[in-house]
């Protein structure tokens, strides 16, 4: 069942931090305070963003972040993703599997909705957000 997760909360807090600062690269260390997340944990996050290419990073004694991608380009979705986060809101949406198939009248309505949750996360693009 979809959970969203204290680390997705903080991704998507740090990369609206970033992206209103999008042309200045941040401190991590800075980041970590203004959004009261723990530095490590936020480091994580980062590094998983950047996998993505949604953000890039100078690493040295100090972490630098900025944005990577148009703020366009960057869909709700791609944050989750790009963090693992579960973005399945039943388990047999998950597997495409029901042991109960046969018998089980909600496998369409399900995924209908798990089509319709992904498309609107698709759509929530960071420049929609940030105005």
């Amino acid at each position: 069942m979809l959970k969203l997760s204290k680390k997705w909360w903080y991704a998507l807090k740090a990369i609206l931090y970033i992206a209103e600062n999008k042309n200045k690269l941040i401190k991590i260390l800075d980041l970590s305070k203004n959004l009261d997340i723990s530095e490590s944990l936020l480091r994580r996050i980062i590094s998983d963003l950047e996998k993505s290419w949604i953000v890039i990073t100078i690493k040295g004694r100090i972490w630098w972040v900025k944005i990577w991608k148009e703020l366009n380009n960057i869909s709700i979705y791609d944050i989750l993703y790009s963090v693992w986060e579960e973005l399945w809101i039943t388990d047999c949406a998950k597997w495409l599997f029901c042991e109960n198939i046969e018998n089980c009248n909600t496998t369409i309505l399900f995924s209908n909705l798990q089509k319709s949750f992904n498309g609107i996360l698709k759509l929530q693009t960071l420049d929609k957000i940030i105005k």
